[in-house]
């Protein structure tokens, strides 16, 4: 899966193939791949933008 992605060290915003999106037994978003901003090469340092949070969303709701 393709989210959107903001980096929480440059602000970068890129889509980044995710893997497959799973929680954890808290309740966290978890990715399959280790997310790596394109512009400053910063690894699992990303935020969902408010796209990104609309692809979770119907992520979330197409697996009830």
């Amino acid at each position: 899966m393709i989210a959107n992605l903001k980096c929480s060290e440059c602000g970068h915003i890129y889509d980044f193939e995710v893997g497959e999106p799973s929680m954890n037994k808290n309740l966290k978003l978890v990715f399959e791949n280790k997310s790596v901003c394109p512009k400053c090469k910063a690894e699992d340092k990303d935020l969902l933008t408010e796209k990104g949070q609309g692809q979770m969303t119907d992520w979330h709701l197409g697996n009830i």
